[in-house]
C-alpha cells in the first residue's frame, strides 16, 4: 500500500442537483412517451388499401419509440432515486461515525482532522 487513504467524497449539492434534473428529465421522457403513443394511434385509415402496410409500420414504429422512451424515463427516475438513497445512507453513516467517535474520546467534543 502506498500510504494513501481512499475516501468517498460526496458532493451533496451536486447530488441534489442531479436528483432534481433526473426527476425533470424522467417527467419529460414520460410526456414524450405519451405523445409517441398518441402518434402511434393516429387514424391513417384514409390512406386506403395501398397505405395499410405503411399505417401498420407507422403504428409499430411509434409504439416501439414510446416503449423506449418509457424505459428511459424509468431508468432515469430510478437512478435519481438511487443517488438520493446513497446520499441518505452516507449521511447516516457520517452521523453515526461522528457520534461513535465523540463518545469514544473523553474530553472535548471537537474532532481534529
Amino acid at each position: 500500500m502506498d500510504g494513501n487513504i481512499e475516501r468517498v467524497a460526496w458532493d451533496h449539492p451536486a447530488a441534489a442537483g442531479y436528483v432534481r434534473a433526473a426527476g425533470a428529465a424522467a417527467a419529460l421522457l414520460g410526456t414524450a412517451k405519451d405523445h409517441a403513443h398518441a402518434v402511434a394511434g393516429m387514424d391513417l385509415s384514409g390512406l386506403g388499401t395501398l397505405g395499410n402496410g405503411f399505417a401498420a409500420a407507422w403504428a409499430a414504429a411509434w409504439s416501439a419509440h414510446g416503449g423506449h422512451l418509457q424505459t428511459a424515463s424509468a431508468l432515469t427516475s430510478t437512478y435519481g432515486q438511487a443517488i438520493a438513497t446513497w446520499g441518505t445512507v452516507l449521511g447516516g453513516v457520517d452521523t453515526e461515525s461522528a457520534a461513535t467517535i465523540a463518545g469514544a474520546v473523553p474530553g472535548t467534543d471537537e474532532i481534529q482532522a
